[in-house]
């Protein structure tokens, strides 16, 4: 079972969450519930009467431990006379959440559930005229408005009244429910709450209501259900790195939770979850275009087609007339003009490209023509408007004509003209585009894109190159010269593969330098930059997501040892705060999520599937072509690793890597309904001579790919049936840097690899490291070792040698150097 506890952190936060509804809360015990669209109540937390001392204990004094299920949360009560587990259950599909107390006393004790009353639509909308009162018969506290449409209920079949206020308005105070449990009694059974909401009037409310109480074990199956099929029905990982395996689990749980169904608005994908306090803003609980299509790309890595597909589909019913896709759509926006009264729809101009992208990548993971050819009106408006946004004609899309792109506030943004994250964008659109277009045998079209394409990767490659330092600029600005400042924006065209490998070289070993990286993922900006900030939202924290293209851009070109660096700070950070959730931004200078970070960021988990399955496993396929591309980069310790339930459509595949000094096996076995071509590339270290490749026991042509020393054997076959494949290989040198995982509030420390190089029986490892610090990582080869620069190699068991580096430079201070070793 995939679960975690640890003692209760009383200002951490928790939740539970359901397609429909929300329990967002702290650890002490107090919450507040959402049923969408609604902010039904805040301030939900527990008090226990001892009825013969009439003693009052609150719950927040004796909350000790918390579990955290993908189905469910409990916090545990302690006290000398009791224990109470409070299990939190927000179900799959229904418009309401389940609280049941399970109570352990050795005296009558009364749990009092105290709440405050809202019924308020998430924001910017409102509702007047609110009042509650207590329904006897029902047992239930009524909370409705002068419309009597908006309505939730919140009550205990097995409980009474316990709160004062006048009878037809809200009460200042809070309102409570008594629930009465004898010593005996009380551990026969679990004691419910229910809460339900409805913005059709109060019978829907209460049908909702009554089948929470009728259905709640079918309803609670269904949700355990629904999350074991999520994580073992779908594409699953194993590999020596338990970190990392649990932490994909539950990259997949958080990212899954985005999925909520509005009753105004539809089904979609959210962009995260946080305490909304005295506002009715809980985190970023609504509907956002650019998250979803960045969540994409992890929901089809891990095969869940179909929430991809409503989750694009919400997105298209939202376009705007001229094409422009939108930016955010809030959960209220039922109650009001959203797109036409408020601003925040369509500012943003990355998203117009990115839903272009975002639909031929899902097109190629799922083979959903029928959704494209549904789309094609909508992908062609959006593409006329990615065009009307190049006023110079450059094929590049326009900040200050489309909106907001990489940055949201600041001072880059007055004289920005082309972000290179737009750029970048709008380049791989046309590219999208012309696929798409000749899917749809608009022959034409496709040319005319792929024309304005070369000429888009053109100016992409020159216009944005800084060519004295060697970098990428942030943006062009309206004079036309570049933006001379050291941002990590410049991944994006390295995610799409955009650069050549020697200029690309240049960027990531910017990237990988302890400038821009730090141990729990990379900065923003570079601290060189006189508008550095480490708390600056956009000028100098941490953000996973960015982290995460960082990641993947290091695998495309060739930099596992950096880009495994970044996989496992991203899979760490699954466990530092919210447990099994990934905070929004972090300081760029402590290891310690922001005080206004959104605690659980879905687009700061999805990274965690993407960066494994497509960068470390290089995994990657297409329906329409019957292709799989699967290009792995394993560390050099790893003896072993498995992927199953790879999907592409309703095909499915499985792979198992076993690796041995001479020896790189795979296993795959397709459960496909067509042959795919497997299109097979790994890494197998550096210096590598390749003896021989077997398929089936029978010998097969192959090709070496050589970057910088680093060889990949590479070849091609056809999946008729379980395959098994062995590279026989001689003279590997393997690397490996195991991962350093800070604590909170740790500054940056561990050894940075900036760049590896072999040639000439020479391996040379560019490395930073803090004066005064000694390191170790582990190469595993049989070669015979002549000499060592800069480093000490001990050798330890079998082939393996460790590394020892030590920096003599001012102390806790950054140097660098190159090591070299020199083999026989």
């Amino acid at each position: 079972d995939l679960h975690l506890g640890r003692a209760v952190q009383p200002g951490s936060y928790f939740d539970s969450v359901g397609q429909k509804s929300a329990v967002l809360g702290r650890e002490d015990g107090k919450s507040e519930i959402w049923i969408y669209p609604y902010k039904v109540l805040h301030n939900f937390q527990l008090y226990f009467l001892i009825e013969d001392e009439n003693e009052i204990v609150e719950g927040k004094d004796v909350a000790r431990w918390i579990d955290v299920y993908p189905h469910q949360t409990i916090i545990r009560y302690v006290h000398s006379s009791f224990q109470v587990e409070e299990i939190f259950f927000a179900p799959l599909r229904d418009a309401g959440v389940v609280i049941l107390l399970s109570v352990d006393s050795v005296k009558p004790l009364s749990v009092v559930a105290s709440f405050t009353p809202d019924l308020k639509p998430m924001w910017p909308a409102g509702l007047g005229g609110q009042y509650s009162y207590w329904d006897n018969q029902k047992k239930y506290f009524v909370i409705s408005e002068g419309t009597r449409r908006n309505v939730a209920l919140v009550g205990s079949p097995v409980g009474e009244r316990f709160s004062s206020g006048p009878a037809h308005a809200l009460p200042e105070g809070d309102m409570k429910i008594r629930i009465r449990a004898e010593p005996e009694a009380s551990k026969r059974t679990f004691f419910p709450i229910f809460i339900s909401a409805s913005h059709s009037g109060r019978r829907l409310a209460d049908d909702v209501y009554s089948r929470l109480e009728k259905d709640i074990e079918k309803l609670y199956l269904e949700k355990f259900h629904h999350t074991d099929r999520l994580l073992n029905e779908h594409l699953s990982v194993q590999t020596p790195n338990t970190l990392l395996n649990k932490a994909f689990q539950w990259a997949k749980v958080s990212v899954n939770e985005a999925f909520v169904c509005n009753p105004q608005l539809g089904c979609g994908l959210v962009a995260g979850y946080g305490l909304s306090g005295r506002s009715e803003r809980p985190g970023f609980a609504w509907y956002f275009g650019g998250d979803t299509f960045f969540n994409s790309w992890a929901i089809n890595s891990y095969g869940d087609f179909n929430v991809t597909r409503q989750g694009l589909a919400l997105i298209r019913k939202n376009q705007r007339e001229d094409g422009k896709i939108m930016h955010e759509l809030s959960q209220g926006a039922g109650f009001i003009p959203w797109f036409e009264d408020y601003p925040y729809g369509f500012y943003h101009a990355d998203t117009s490209p990115y839903y272009i992208v975002s639909l031929y990548d899902y097109l190629s993971w799922s083979g959903d023509v029928i959704f494209i050819r549904n789309s094609w009106d909508s992908l062609k408006k959006a593409y006329q408007y990615v065009l009307t946004t190049d006023t110079d004609g450059d094929g590049l899309m326009e900040n200050s004509v489309a909106g907001l792109a990489a940055l949201e506030l600041g001072a880059f943004l007055k004289n920005t003209k082309s972000d290179i994250y737009l750029a970048a964008l709008s380049t791989e659109a046309h590219r999208a585009f012309a696929e798409l277009a000749l899917l749809m045998k608009e022959e034409s079209l496709s040319r005319k894109a792929r024309k304005t394409h070369d000429k888009a990767l053109k100016a992409l490659r020159d216009r944005f190159w800084i060519e004295n330092e060697k970098r990428y600029a942030h943006a062009i600005t309206t004079e036309n010269k570049p933006l001379n400042e050291k941002t990590v924006w410049p991944f994006m065209p390295l995610f799409f593969k955009h650069l050549s490998q020697e200029r690309a070289d240049h960027v990531l070993d910017l990237f990988a330098s302890s400038e821009m990286s730090t141990d729990w993922g990379v900065r923003s900006l570079s601290p060189e930059s006189s508008y550095y900030d480490p708390q600056n939202y956009n000028y100098g924290t941490v953000w996973p997501f960015l982290t995460g293209y960082t990641c993947l851009a290091e695998y495309n070109y060739g930099r596992s040892l950096s880009g495994y660096s970044h996989l496992m700070s991203l899979a760490h950070n699954t466990f530092i705060d919210a447990l099994g959730n990934c905070p929004e931004l972090f300081s760029g200078e402590f290891f310690t999520p922001l005080e206004t970070s959104v605690p659980h960021q879905v687009f700061s988990s999805s990274p965690v599937v993407t960066c494994l399955v497509r960068g470390l496993f290089g995994l990657r396929g297409s329906v329409l072509k019957r292709e799989i591309e699967f290009r792995p980069s394993l560390p050099g310790n790893w003896n072993q690793a498995e992927v199953r339930n790879f999907r592409l459509g309703k095909d499915v595949f499985h792979f198992n890597v076993q690796c041995s000094e001479g020896r790189f096996a795979v296993q795959v076995e397709p459960q496909a309904r067509e042959i795919y071509r497997l299109h097979l590339s790994p890494s197998l270290g550096f210096g590598t001579r390749v003896k021989s490749v077997k398929v089936n026991g029978e010998d097969t042509k192959f090709s070496l790919e050589e970057k910088k020393g680093e060889v990949r054997c590479v070849f091609s076959l056809d999946l008729r049936g379980k395959t098994n494949i062995e590279i026989a290989t001689e003279m590997s040198i393997l690397l490996d840097l195991s991962p350093h995982l800070p604590r909170i509030g740790d500054q940056t420390t561990g050894l940075k690899i900036i760049r590896v190089l072999y040639e000439n029986d020479q391996l040379r490892i560019l490395v930073e490291g803090l004066g005064g610090r000694e390191y170790t990582m582990d190469m595993i080869t049989t070669r015979t070792i002549s000499s060592a620069d800069e480093a000490e190699v001990e050798s330890t068991e079998d082939s393996g040698k460790k590394i020892k580096i030590s920096f003599d430079g001012q102390k806790e201070v950054y140097s660098r150097k190159e090591i070299i070793i020199q083999f026989n």
